[in-house]
């Protein structure tokens, strides 16, 4: 009796007692368990046959009927699972947080580097303008400085100009003259204008120059300052070398065709004639015209070659008429000699010089006006 009261005892419980299991009960859950796995499997080795896209189908707990059990059970969950997944998920909040922390600090950064930077550049053209500002200041105390020294400088020069001017310190005491000849140093220093006590700054150096060179004789001229009252005038003069037969004068020239002086004096020179400057040119200061410039050239050359043969005094008269036919005549040797176009001058004053020797007693002419590769010079004496 009192077993079967147990047993009853126990049927009673496990009416109320929902989580009570009979032998039948937990038979049909290892069934159901045993089942769920060969699904499983079958399903894993679907998904494998299968395309990644289907998706799979979850159990549905509706279809399936549980004997003994009035509520719908919840699905088994793992408590590590869904701590994990609790932390997991706390965890991406915080780290949500943290970047839209990080983010709002970030855009603060670039706001506040912004302004850093606009307040940068406000300060650094503030200072540039304050530098321009000095340096303007610098650059026009400098110029007033500058302007202040010149002005100084102008000044006392321009009263050491004036003191210069006025001082009988720097008046003309002693004038020199050299390198004059045919020139007296009265002369030249007539010519120059200077004159004792004048303010030698007061004397120009151009002026002195072109007073002293319109003697045709003068070639050059210099003229150096010894302070404070000395002056030295260097003249370098033309030498006459030849003379042109004007009327029952004559006309010295030198080797430039210069004309130097007209004179009665004879000098011992040889005298050129047939020349082309027309008599209202003969006039001290002048030159030969072009012509007569470049024949005078043949003269000089004619000349240089009896000087080397130690004739060239015995020459008296040029004749440059024609310009293919040199005259040259010796009044002492009481010859006249024609010497052509003068090409092979040496030659020819050769020719002339061996003539003069075999006939120095007689006079006439000598002719070396041909070809003397074809021809030989000959001599014809006057009857």
């Amino acid at each position: 009796m009192k077993n079967n009261n147990k047993i009853k005892e126990k049927q009673k419980k496990n009416l109320y007692d929902f989580d009570y299991e009979s032998e039948e009960e937990k038979k049909l859950k290892k069934k159901l368990q045993a089942d769920k796995k060969s699904a499983s499997k079958k399903r894993k080795k679907n998904k494998k046959t299968e395309n990644k896209g289907q998706a799979t189908k979850k159990p549905r707990y509706d279809d399936e009927i549980i004997i003994g059990v009035t509520e719908i059970p919840k699905p088994v969950t793992n408590k590590k699972a869904v701590e994990k997944n609790r932390e997991h998920k706390a965890i991406n909040k915080i780290n949500v947080k943290d970047k839209k922390q990080t983010k709002k600090k970030k855009e603060k950064n670039k706001n506040k580097n912004k302004t850093n930077i606009q307040d940068n550049v406000h300060d650094d053209y503030i200072i540039e303008d304050i530098y321009e500002v000095r340096n303007r200041e610098l650059k026009r105390k400098k110029l007033m400085l500058r302007i202040l020294k010149f002005s100084i400088l102008a000044i006392l020069i321009i009263g050491a100009i004036v003191f210069a001017m006025v001082s009988p310190i720097f008046n003309v005491t002693n004038i020199i003259v050299s390198g004059n000849s045919k020139l007296t140093t009265a002369e030249v220093i007539s010519l120059s204008g200077i004159e004792n006590n004048q303010n030698i700054f007061r004397i120009s150096r151009s002026h002195v120059i072109n007073n002293v060179k319109q003697n045709a004789y003068v070639n050059t001229v210099e003229i150096h300052k010894s302070y404070p009252g000395t002056i030295e005038i260097v003249v370098e003069e033309r030498v006459p070398n030849f003379m042109l037969q004007f009327g029952n004068g004559y006309v010295y020239i030198n080797n430039q065709g210069y004309m130097l002086e007209i004179s009665n004096e004879k000098l011992t020179l040889p005298i050129i004639t047939g020349y082309s400057t027309s008599q209202d040119s003969l006039v001290a200061g002048n030159r030969l015209v072009e012509e007569d410039l470049a024949k005078l050239g043949t003269a000089i050359r004619i000349m240089n070659a009896a000087q080397s043969n130690e004739i060239s005094n015995l020459i008296t008269t040029i004749d440059i008429s024609d310009s293919n036919n040199y005259t040259l005549y010796l009044e002492s040797e009481r010859k006249t000699v024609y010497l052509g176009d003068c090409s092979n001058l040496e030659t020819r004053i050769l020719y002339l010089v061996g003539i003069l020797q075999n006939e120095k007693e007689h006079e006439g002419e000598i002719f070396i006006n041909m070809n003397l590769n074809t021809d030989n010079p000959f001599f014809r004496e006057k009857v």
